[in-house]
């Protein structure tokens, strides 16, 4: 006989019950799309079925997925809800896990085998808790309790609560699998989706910059994107400014995605609208900066170089607005960085920028370069620097633009091995023959 001197067994009202409860399980399963309803919906009916005041159910972590568990209280006052604390949790899984069987005790604090707990501030003190398994395996735990101590759970309580976990631990793990696929095939098709649009923005900003060189009398310019996996924020661009100067530019935004990928797009259109005109040069990137601080979002920035060559007058005019140092390099060998301008654009609305002037004249030549040429790593987490990329560009020589940006990229990609490219390289190069 149980401690309440109710017969051994589960008598035929409680048997409905629990036929009524697997009925309205399979409903529930088969109608959810989550699997956290289901498990409040199982708690409640079982925490009712046993008029206890809370109920528990726990799903031990499968992989990297973390454990999922419900709690639901019967509305009584003075009844507070939550999570157990993780030493009930651990003992209580612990000793199932151990004995492979229930637990029934009316204090779990006064409980001889679980000494760790005497004295614990706790809510959890009655405590009927069952082991949920799959083929054998724990799978997880069911279990119901009382805030005061001293419920005597009768054999028909752990008869009915242990034929409720035998019955719902399949039909969960099967609802746990089939949403787990559901999930997974939506992630690969929100991946799938994503990628088909990286790479119409990629085939955007490809067609966006300059896909053949430029030439204005002696001189030519040319440019290349290696891109990186992502759509990154380098742009480049050249062309003729009141149809005798040569205008080019690089750009960089901090970031990749594409975020950054629109804020270029739409610095690039900006960038021929105030620069094709006979403005300053600081001037002009200044309403270019204005018109990029109120369209970014917040943290995202621009480093970018533009500079005009006059020909007739051999002076390249620049402003470089926190971009990697432009690499002048002279007929004699001498290489001079470009640093001269301001901030990067986008930092402040009311920025002013200085212009700098260099003579160039035919057998100079220009290099500009965005930071995945001089940070492109090797497998060793070594980068590829200035340094190395001052000194190559010393030996490309006569090299014209398009050989030059050849030779530069098989350095990087020498130099890498077979280290992933992290960031797109980008390549301008402005040069003439000597007469």
């Amino acid at each position: 006989m149980s401690p309440s001197n109710e017969p051994e067994g589960i008598d035929p009202d409680r048997l409905r019950k629990v036929l009524h409860f697997l009925a309205e399980l399979g409903q529930i399963v088969a109608s959810s799309t989550q699997l956290q309803p289901i498990l409040d919906w199982v708690v409640m009916r079982v925490t009712g079925m046993l008029g206890a005041e809370e109920g528990r159910l726990s799903l031990r972590p499968q992989g990297d997925a973390p454990s999922t568990q419900t709690v639901v209280r019967k509305l009584s006052p003075g009844i507070v809800s939550g999570s157990w604390p993780s030493v009930v949790d651990q003992s209580v899984t612990g000793y199932l896990i151990h004995r492979g069987d229930h637990l029934a005790t009316p204090d779990l604090l006064t409980d001889e085998r679980f000494p760790g707990l005497k004295g614990l501030d706790t809510r959890v003190r009655a405590v009927l808790a069952v082991p949920l398994k799959v083929e054998e395996r724990l799978s997880g735990l069911l279990a119901v309790t009382q805030a005061t101590p001293g419920r005597r759970w009768t054999q028909d309580d752990v008869e009915l609560l242990s034929i409720v976990a035998n019955s719902s631990a399949g039909v969960i793990e099967r609802a746990r699998l089939r949403l787990d696929a559901e999930a997974k095939k939506h992630l690969e098709e929100e991946a799938k989706r994503f990628e088909n649009e990286l790479e119409q923005a990629r085939a955007t900003q490809m067609w966006l910059v300059p896909s053949q060189p430029l030439r204005l009398g002696a001189w030519e310019v040319s440019g290349r994107v290696t891109p990186a996996r992502q759509v990154g924020g380098d742009s480049f661009d050249y062309f003729v400014v009141g149809g005798r100067r040569l205008g080019l530019a690089i750009g960089d935004v901090s970031g990749k995605g594409m975020p950054a990928a629109l804020l270029m797009m739409a610095a690039q259109g900006s960038l021929r609208v105030f620069c094709n005109t006979d403005r300053p040069l600081p001037e002009k990137i200044r309403l270019l900066n204005q018109r990029v601080t109120q369209a970014r979002e917040p943290g995202k920035f621009i480093t970018l170089f533009y500079g005009e060559l006059d020909p007739a007058e051999g002076v390249l005019r620049y402003v470089n607005a926190g971009h990697n140092y432009p690499l002048l390099r002279h007929a004699d060998d001498h290489i001079e960085p470009l640093v001269d301008g301001g901030l990067m654009l986008g930092f402040a609305e009311d920025t002013d920028y200085a212009e700098g002037e260099v003579p160039m004249a035919p057998g100079d030549s220009l290099l500009l370069y965005s930071d995945g040429v001089s940070e492109a790593m090797d497998v060793r987490r070594q980068e590829f620097g200035e340094e190395r990329l001052e000194e190559i560009w010393r030996r490309c020589g006569v090299l014209p633009p398009d050989a030059c940006i050849r030779h530069i990229t098989a350095e990087v990609e020498a130099f890498r091995g077979g280290a992933p490219q992290s960031d797109d390289i980008t390549l301008v190069v402005l040069s003439a023959a000597r007469a």
